[in-house]
């Protein structure tokens, strides 16, 4: 891939760039292009998308979000995306106050002043093409041209998209192809591998044109990805554990009467489940602990009753008592060897630049294992820490940025009840409790592989060559607002690269 190459070696790069809690596409990308992580959105500077699927519950009967539904009014829920960021955050494009801005085939485009795909029509043939056509690779490289000559053409003809003859200042550009490819053939297919190639001459195609219009020395290339990969090594299936512990699955419509919702489940769970104590008019409360240790029909612990489900590792939920200034996140683990279920915690205190976290452990205890590095067990002392002190001392591990990122997410009020992980063993491929199809391939869980992605800052001679150990996606944003002279936000969490 000679363009990301040579963009390496004249930039900016990182080996080591840790995504967001879980894995999973658009939260991963919102919190790239706004430079925050999730929250309690209404009252803290943050970002409102917690996953994929979720589960909105402060509304009765409850509305289940879904960004990549199609069909009878609900295939435009993408769409629904920028609504759905909330207002204590603002978009990269959202940080101009003058000039031109872009988005391509990334449809958290708030603050664009031009879009692309221009219609919900043609939304639904970028998404649904790759998966219905036999030559599937043949459409991604069509989709990868099209989306870059798009690009190249707003800085050739930009009185074409805008309303003045300037080019963009700032171009927001997703080649999707790569993820729909994984999951269909894997990341350790052919076709799979071809796309990337395909990409890298895109990408080439970009640099050529921007050189021959005379914008390339002023301009930066940033090239990132939301998440990693892996394969399952085997599919599991919910319906014999449901029926057994008397966990009927919710569905929006007027005849169901379900208790459960799991938003997504492939590697890792996310669980919803409909408070019998405290719900009034089909709202769906979030129930206490004491009623998840006694909860339904058939009176079932499922602190303890989720570790039955085959592959399940890991276990996350929040205290009763939590704010979102203040509070507390249990964890558990199963040890591999003695299937013993060992306790952990996460406290965590202020919001927005204030907030710090605290890990629980000790030698019989460690859910994430941190005890067995010399420089993570620094941070294990019973003392709050930022996420760039987290970030140090855990980006070379599995569940790399954890003690920070997860009661980021529990905060928000979509989060779910219960999270549970598998770390890959076996995967589900739930969706709001429909099952989707079978592939072992996916990106959720917490490992390394699904955490670490590459950056790469390059393209304009100003910027400086460095390679950089470690840094996070939520670094983007701050370093473009630096490059440019930008206004800063309160929201933005990470810090210049530059």
């Amino acid at each position: 891939m000679p363009n990301f190459r040579k963009l390496i070696e004249n930039g900016i790069s990182s080996r080591n760039c840790i995504t967001d809690f879980p894995a999973v596409t658009y939260p991963t990308q919102d919190s790239m292009i706004t430079g925050t992580y999730t929250g309690n959105y209404f009252k803290e500077p943050c970002h409102g998308v917690p996953l994929y699927y979720w589960m909105e519950r402060g509304v009765a009967p409850p509305r289940l979000r879904d960004y990549g539904s199609y069909g009878s009014n609900q295939w435009i829920q993408i769409y629904k995306m920028n609504e759905d960021l909330g207002d204590n955050c603002r978009t990269l494009p959202e940080l101009i106050k003058d000039g031109n801005s872009a988005s391509i085939v990334q449809f958290i485009n708030r603050g664009t002043t031009y879009h692309f795909p221009e219609t919900k029509a043609k939304l639904i043939i970028y998404y649904l093409m790759l998966n219905y056509f036999r030559n599937r690779i043949k459409h991604a490289f069509q989709s990868n041209l099209v989306s870059i000559k798009k690009l190249i053409g707003l800085f050739s003809k930009p009185k074409m998209f805008f309303e003045t003859k300037e080019p963009p200042l700032i171009s927001l550009l997703l080649f999707f192809t790569s993820d729909v490819l994984m999951h269909i053939y894997g990341y350790d297919s052919q076709f799979y591998k071809l796309n990337l190639v395909h990409i890298d001459k895109m990408i080439g195609l970009l640099i050529k044109n921007l050189e021959k219009l005379g914008y390339l020395d002023d301009t930066a290339i940033v090239i990132s990805s939301d998440h990693g990969n892996y394969k399952a090594q085997s599919i599991g299936d919910l319906k014999d554990f449901l029926s057994r512990n008397g966990l009927t699955h919710y569905y929006p419509r007027k005849y169901t009467k379900g208790n459960t919702n799991i938003a997504e489940f492939g590697g890792i769970g996310f669980f919803n489940f409909k408070s019998y104590s405290n719900s009034k008019n089909n709202q769906w409360i979030h129930p206490s602990l004491k009623e998840l240790r006694d909860y339904g029909p058939k009176n079932v612990n499922l602190l303890e009753k989720l570790f039955k489900i085959k592959g399940v590792r890991l276990m996350y939920y929040r205290d009763d008592e939590n704010t979102y200034q203040k509070g507390k996140i249990h964890l558990k683990a199963r040890e591999i060897k003695t299937h013993k279920i060992i306790t952990g915690n996460i406290e965590y205190k202020g919001v927005g630049r204030d907030y710090m976290t605290k890990y629980y452990m000790d030698e019989s205890t460690d859910v994430f294992n941190y005890g067995k590095d010399e420089e993570t067990i620094k941070l294990i002392d019973g003392k709050f820490h930022t996420i760039d002190e987290w970030l140090a001392a855990t980006y070379h591990l599995d569940f790399p940025l954890y003690p920070d990122l997860i009661p980021r997410h529990f905060k928000n009020p979509r989060s779910a009840d219960i999270i549970i992980s598998t770390c890959g063993e076996v995967i589900y491929n739930i969706s709001h409790g429909k099952k989707k199809k079978g592939t072992k391939y996916t990106h959720d869980i917490g490992l390394r592989t699904n955490s670490v992605v590459p950056l790469i800052i390059s393209g304009s001679k100003n910027i400086p060559v460095n390679e950089i150990n470690y840094c996070k996606t939520t670094d983007i944003v701050p370093t473009l607002v630096k490059m440019l002279g930008l206004k800063s936000h309160e929201s933005l969490v990470g810090i210049s690269l530059v």
